[in-house]
């Protein structure tokens, strides 16, 4: 790993050299990461993830950036504790694809950020905490984090009143029964509208106040992810929540990077955790409609290119979406 290139931009801006936690359980490793980062951040290492949470509970973070193969405490692990601990700090894991069940936990509970793959590219490594450090600039104080609902206090169908306005759940899946079996687990708890294709999904986008969308890992032939990554952009205030009965270590990452999916679930449906995904995306929706700064805290990669699979006239129809999609919207 080289010396930082001084003709690299530095970060935006925070009032403060960005903060940034970088963890591993390698020296060698950090001292590398401390060279190549010391003239743009104010770094601090830990070695391992106990080190790690004694740093956050006495020194403020603006990005954490850990490993996921650690002895003692996973990254993912780590990331969920610090979740906790500095809401504020923005999330990065240091992976590899064989970490399939760290990733969907690093997605579902540690609400990561950005995947980033190992071995990582220097200049990619930067751009990457930069934009997550002019995320926490852009949105210093977050909203409550969303922590994972005690099975107790899951929404219960048969009493929970039915949303019949307000928001509406998007369910694109172009199987009937699994649709149905999604309107089976939210109970008649919210308003559910459903889409079998593409084309129909985006005219209801265009349509209906979506708060948050359901979809499989592909639909149609096409990954989802194209879509998402393109809504994500016209549409930072909508909430992707994906069901998928194959998980995969590439398609969850790139979910993460392209479009910052908000939940990732395997069937066969847990329908607790189901439940209580869907209550707690659209809190998510809500709070980024009432405050629109955030929507930097969730954003995706800038998407640089034409997307793969979808057609020119749906592109521009998503691109043409009405401006109440957009954020500062009203409620």
């Amino acid at each position: 790993m080289s010396e930082l290139d001084p003709n690299i931009p530095q970060a935006p801006t925070l009032g403060h050299r960005p903060r940034v936690l970088f963890v591993d359980d390698e020296p060698r490793i950090l001292t590398s990461l401390r060279m190549l980062c010391r003239r743009r951040y104010d770094v601090r290492i830990a070695e391992g993830g106990d080190a790690a949470l004694a740093v956050l509970r006495e020194h403020p973070v603006d990005v954490l950036v850990s490993d996921q193969r650690m002895p003692g405490m996973t990254g993912f692990e780590l990331l969920r504790e610090a979740r906790s601990i500095q809401p504020g700090a923005m999330r990065l894991l240091l992976t590899g694809y064989a970490d399939l069940n760290a990733i969907i936990g690093s997605i579902n509970e540690g609400e990561i950020f950005r995947f980033i793959s190992k071995p990582w590219v220097n200049d990619e490594l930067l751009a990457i905490i930069d934009e997550a450090a002019a995320a926490a600039a852009a949105a210093p104080v977050p909203a409550a984090p969303a922590a994972p609902t005690p099975a107790d206090a899951d929404p219960d169908p048969q009493t929970e009143p039915a949303q019949t306005a307000g928001p509406a759940v998007l369910v694109l899946d172009p199987s009937p029964a699994r649709r149905a079996e999604m309107a089976g687990v939210l109970g008649g708890s919210y308003r559910v509208i459903e889409a079998a294709d593409l084309d129909t999904a985006v005219e209801r986008l265009q349509s209906d106040d979506i708060g948050v969308m359901i979809s499989d890992v592909r639909v149609e032939n096409t990954r989802i992810v194209e879509l998402l990554g393109l809504l994500k952009t016209h549409a930072p205030n909508l909430v992707s929540i994906i069901v998928t009965e194959r998980a995969d270590a590439h398609d969850a990452i790139d979910l993460i990077n392209r479009s910052q999916v908000y939940r990732f679930l395997v069937r066969p449906l847990r329908q607790t955790m189901c439940r209580i995904s869907v209550r707690s995306a659209l809190e998510r929706h809500h709070t980024l409609r009432q405050n629109p700064e955030q929507t930097r805290r969730y954003a995706a990669r800038p998407v640089t290119e034409e997307p793969v699979g979808l057609g020119r006239g749906l592109i521009d129809r998503i691109r043409r979406m009405r401006q109440r999609l957009q954020p500062g919207a009203s409620a």
